[in-house]
């Protein structure tokens, strides 16, 4: 709340001293609630004001009472903000363009303007996701922009209030230079991909150099694919005489491939490289990749990072793909491709190829790493690479059980080092994202040392209290939810950051509005997708479940008890399997059935075949694939209060067979899923041997330590 009042505050005092100046140059501007000659209105833009009055209706009808006040939690400081924004700063903003700007036309722009926001905010409140601090900027801006239009010194204003709410309203003075060109500078300072892409779009000639210029080192790709495209962009790319955007030019015209040597374009620039060694890099796959390697230390910045990273992931797929699919083969035929890889490579080809190593892939790469990086540590290793990636690789590591392992490298003292660096700085990344504080949080149920977890709770508590000490908001946010994903129970949890509980899934939250509970599951056509299959089929009794064959699918409804539908493709051969797949979800769609729980029934090499499917609808996931954990970041982006369960290591055809099973049994009683107690008698069944191993592997929704961080950190982002 002291968030929302001090911003509020910071905005009526610039606002204040912004419209004083406007006064200055604009003594007859007429400053009024309501509109003084209503007489004068038209017709047309009677309808529009009537649409304004239409919206604010909508948006009163949110909080379900219609008394031109909005809700919010039963938080005063929200509820008036949002409030005196929708109703107050509107009708202000509507008296202002009737009773001040003269051209019929001009006031249709801006009033329609005024229904855009509402429609947008309206839009919002109905999907529960409603930014208040950035429709407080927007409705309070779009009042200002039009008042410094009309006292022609807008520029001053823009050039105060530089963010994305203000980008948004662009379009009303896109013809004005001044202001225009200090919107573009600065945006493409703090937004560069907001204005790239809509190159085309800036009508000040000036405003869209700009752009370019200080788009270039942060988007040298993008910039490349205009100067060669067939499209307007191409020739805005061209004209411009920056010499960074110009040395792109040149690599667009000159080199073989220009997409690799793009990457080469600071080498240029400095003459530390011709175009003709570029060429020679580029045309051959592995000097390709230890060059990109070898100059990582020294060009990829912030602004490089990203476009860096992603070339990196393509890159090392090479290597990946060949490993995974040789999976079946000798170490000796299968590790070939990595055998002549420096460790620093090969580390690479770790970290960047996370998201698609096969388990099996990992721990051969993982293994090798250790023997080449010997004599030493591996605290030395990651100081010579500057910890470029470390933790990605800590939480690999955690993930794959192989950290006590890469641990044990190390002195002591230097191995607590590493940890505490490990989480230290989580808010001040080269990337400024949530990986590294994501690969925190995931680490944290791997790390079976006591004496190492409660110093790196120590250190996370100290962050916190600096952080908050130094009001560094984000900072503090992630340091506060990790110590209480660390002292706190799941139940508090879920109560202190208002996220969905995380050891229960209620079981009205899986029905649809019949009271059904619908499923869909995905087989792929391999021998042991076919065994699955099958035996998948055997466990619904004739007593309690009926089986429908179609063509391409089976459709498996419940008799007894709960009703519960099922929906899964036949695991006919490949590529048929995919076909099958494709045409069950046209048929669920075309009938709009939605299902809420999704289950992948295959090898992890299979699985980005489900993970496409995923979608906001879906409120239990399971991922029995060897290694599917390090899919929890693609399932949260397509849903992200789903509960995930996941493992580690091997998937297990008996074990995941036994999670269904008792799942379904839970639904046809009607019980809400009760992950913890779920879990306990799970483990009985594998109390031992092989089988508790490979179960200790799996992962349940309240033990899915990352998605419950991404989800408090969202929840909280959304609170201020």
């Amino acid at each position: 709340m002291k968030y929302i009042i001090l911003f509020l505050s910071s905005l009526v005092l610039s606002n204040l001293a912004w419209a004083q100046t406007a006064n200055k140059v604009a003594a007859a501007e007429i400053l009024l609630d309501t509109i003084k000659n209503k007489r004068g209105i038209t017709s047309g833009r009677n309808q529009l004001l009537f649409m304004i009055e239409r919206e604010q209706k909508k948006a009163d009808a949110s909080d379900g009472v219609i008394d031109k006040q909005l809700d919010i939690d039963g938080d005063i400081a929200k509820t008036t903000a949002i409030t005196q924004t929708i109703f107050k700063k509107v009708n202000q903003t509507v008296a202002y363009i009737e009773n001040n700007i003269a051209n019929d036309s001009t006031k249709r722009k801006y009033l329609g303007r005024v229904i855009e926001n509402l429609k947008l905010f309206n839009t919002d409140m109905n999907d529960g996701y409603c930014d208040l601090n950035y429709y407080t900027n927007l409705f309070e801006y779009t009042y200002q922009v039009i008042r410094g239009l009309y006292n022609k010194n807008l520029a001053i204003y823009v050039k105060e209030n530089i963010n994305k709410s203000m980008y948004m309203l662009s379009a009303l003075f896109d013809t004005e230079t001044e202001a225009m060109n200090v919107l573009m500078e600065g945006i493409s300072d703090k937004y560069p991909e907001l204005l790239v892409r809509k190159l085309k779009t800036i009508k000040v000639p000036s405003a869209a150099d700009i752009v370019v210029a200080k788009s270039a080192p942060r988007s040298p790709k993008m910039i490349l694919n205009y100067a060669t495209s067939t499209a307007v962009e191409r020739e805005i790319v061209r004209r411009n005489k920056d010499p960074y955007v110009k040395a792109i030019v040149t690599i667009a015209d000159s080199c073989s491939t220009p997409l690799k040597g793009i990457f080469f374009v600071e080498e240029y620039l400095k003459g530390k490289m011709s175009i003709a060694d570029i060429n020679k890099i580029t045309v051959d796959e592995e000097s390709y990749f230890k060059k990109m390697i070898d100059l990582r230390k020294t060009y990829f910045t912030a602004d490089m990072r990203i476009s860096y990273n992603k070339e990196l992931v393509h890159i090392v797929s090479r290597y990946v793909n060949s490993m995974n699919e040789l999976h079946e083969s000798s170490d000796a035929v299968r590790f070939k491709i990595v055998e002549k890889l420096s460790p620093e490579e090969l580390y690479y080809v770790i970290v960047f190829g996370s998201d698609d190593l096969y388990t099996s892939s990992f721990l051969g790469c993982f293994n090798r790493l250790l023997h080449r990086i010997k004599p030493k540590s591996g605290d030395a290793f990651l100081d010579d690479i500057n910890k470029d990636k470390f933790r990605t690789f800590i939480r690999l590591c955690a993930n794959y059980n192989t950290l006590s392992t890469f641990l044990g490298t190390m002195k002591p003292d230097n191995k607590m080092k590493l940890m505490r660096s490990f989480v230290h700085g989580l808010d001040s990344t080269s990337e400024q994202d949530l990986e590294g504080a994501t690969d925190v949080a995931n680490s944290f149920g791997s790390i079976s040392d006591t004496f190492l977890m409660r110093n790196i709770t120590d250190e996370i508590s100290i962050s916190r209290i600096q952080d908050s000490i130094q009001n560094n908001v984000r900072g503090y946010r992630i340091y506060d939810i990790l110590y209480s994903m660390l002292t706190a129970s799941n139940d508090s949890l879920t109560s202190k950051y208002g996220i969905p509980p995380i050891s229960m899934m209620p079981f009205n939250q899986l029905a649809d509005d019949s009271g059904v509970v619908i499923q869909q599951v995905f087989f792929y056509g391999d021998d042991d997708g076919k065994g699955v299959f099958n035996s998948y089929l055997n466990t619904f009794g004739a007593g309690e479940w009926k089986i429908k064959r179609e063509d391409k699918w089976v459709v498996i409804s419940s008799i007894k008890g709960k009703p519960i539908v099922i929906y899964a493709n036949k695991p006919l051969d490949q590529p048929e399997d995919e076909l099958a797949q494709n045409a069950l979800q046209s048929y669920l769609d075309s009938l709009n059935i939605r299902p809420t729980v999704i289950i992948h029934r295959g090898h992890s090499y299979h699985l980005s075949g489900t993970l496409e499917h995923i979608n906001y609808n879906h409120k239990v996931v399971i991922l029995g694939a060897c290694g599917a954990y390090q899919n929890i970041s693609t399932v949260l982006s397509a849903s992200e209060d789903a509960q995930i369960v996941s493992t580690k290591q091997i998937g297990t055809g008996n074990i995941n067979g036994r999670i269904i099973r008792m799942f379904n049994q839970r639904l046809l009683e009607g019980k809400d899923i009760d992950w913890v107690e779920m879990w306990n008698q799970l483990s009985k069944q594998f109390a031992s041997g092989e089988m508790k191993e490979r179960f200790d592997d799996y992962v349940p929704p309240y033990k899915n330590l990352g998605a419950i961080f991404l989800k408090a950190y969202r929840k909280m982002s959304y609170e201020y």
